[in-house]
């Protein structure tokens, strides 16, 4: 990687963005605990960490193939906490479809590639680390595997979901910080690292996702947030013999957060995103990609009952390519090579239901609907065709089950 590359990346995280945690949307299916507590010392547990899945996409094919995803992730490990603001784990993590024992070994972002030089056979199989250190009670730090997919708290067109049990866990470096007042993660995903005349290039991923509470979230009644997130990809390196295109793409989000908590009632809160987003893109080709910078408006709306939550998406873009968005959200074909969408707008309702028994297990239910009822032109090949509309829906049904067994108690 280039030394400007190396700049960016350090000022994007730590540049202090507006120190949105703590809030009541926190879901609990795909995101994990990361605080260290003091009576936790000198202890040691096996944790089980299980995700079953069943999910199935029904795509407009002119935008993204439909697919089924039948299988589990199982991640057991080892967790031991030396002192009182120290963890480490350790462990492993299996991803496995129904229905196939072979596996392209390669990084896994969605569904790799079939071919591949070598495979795995079984499972899709990682090592799992992770070294954590929390000086102070709003403050963690973390290097191995971060703490990613839903704990970042992406907005959705930013973040496919899907990628909680598809993709890779993440590996490189993390700072948390998480008060009521603020909360702001700043990451580092390193995919793929390179060794001298290696023949691929680097690539790596870096990211902030960051919230102001202007009221705090916590309490009963009206509050109000400024959210900021950024995520930048960038692929090059100057130690490999490749001649792949260099290339960064990144996106950046910002807006306000508005909420209301109700307390004890059927309706348990309210909450509403209105966001303006930017992305840019930079290639060393200058003609491996139709466009290099796009814009898009996003408003989203939860509404929280006890174990069901209602959303209510809307999407308008313009030559906008997102890193892990769904690509529904994209103006960038994945099915046809070349084919892009000047234009998008997307209505993208939605239900989930999430119960949690006993803390350690969590079934989860959800169903949503991308309709696009202006999707009415794209250019191939230079020739402009006329389109109508586009209408995709999914739906999935998930199983988590991760204990933690004692296996020596604290001091």
């Amino acid at each position: 990687m280039c030394s400007k590359s190396l700049i960016i990346i350090q000022l994007l995280l730590f540049i202090p963005f507006g120190l949105c945690g703590q809030d009541r949307y926190r879901e609990t299916l795909f995101t994990d605990d990361f605080s260290i507590r003091p009576n936790e010392e000198g202890s040691l547990r096996l944790s089980i960490d299980n995700t079953s899945f069943l999910k199935n996409n029904e795509f407009d094919g002119d935008i993204q193939k439909g697919y089924t995803l039948p299988g589990f992730r199982f991640s057991p490990r080892l967790v031991y906490t030396p002192i009182s603001f120290v963890r480490l784990e350790a462990g492993l993590t299996l991803l496995r479809y129904w229905g196939t024992d072979k596996y392209p070994q390669s990084v896994y972002q969605r569904i790799p590639d079939w071919k591949t030089e070598r495979y795995q056979y079984g499972f899709h199989l990682r090592p799992f680390f992770r070294a954590q250190i929390q000086p102070h009670n709003n403050l963690s730090i973390v290097f191995g595997n971060v703490f990613g997919g839903a704990n970042h708290k992406l907005i959705d067109p930013l973040y496919d979901a899907e990628l909680n049990y598809t993709a890779d866990p993440e590996l490189g470096a993390q700072m948390i910080y998480n008060s009521k007042i603020a909360h702001v993660d700043a990451w580092v995903d390193w995919k793929r690292f390179i060794f001298k005349n290696d023949t691929h290039n680097e690539t790596v991923t870096v990211g902030i996702s960051s919230c102001l509470h202007l009221l705090n979230p916590q309490q009963q009644g009206f509050y109000m947030g400024i959210p900021v997130q950024v995520l930048l990809t960038h692929q090059g390196g100057e130690l490999d013999i490749v001649q792949d295109t260099i290339f960064s793409v990144a996106n950046g989000s910002a807006g306000l957060r508005f909420g209301f908590n109700f307390g004890e009632s059927v309706v348990e809160s309210l909450q509403l995103d209105v966001m303006g987003l930017g992305a840019n893109l930079f290639f060393s080709d200058k003609d491996a990609f139709p466009f290099t910078k796009g814009w898009a408006f996003y408003s989203g709306l939860k509404v929280k009952f006890k174990y069901l939550q209602a959303n209510m998406n809307f999407w308008r873009s313009g030559n906008f390519v997102n890193i892990m968005g769904n690509p529904v959200f994209g103006n960038l074909s994945t099915t046809i090579e070349g084919r892009t969408f000047p234009r998008t707008m997307v209505l993208n309702p939605g239900l989930k239901y999430e119960q949690t028994f006993d803390k350690a297990y969590h079934l989860g239910i959800d169903a949503e609907i991308f309709y696009n009822p202006r999707l009415y032109a794209y250019y191939r090949n230079s020739d402009p065709i006329q389109i109508t509309k586009s209408f995709s829906w999914s739906t999935g049904l998930y199983l988590r089950i991760n204990p933690s067994i004692i296996l020596k108690k604290s001091k």
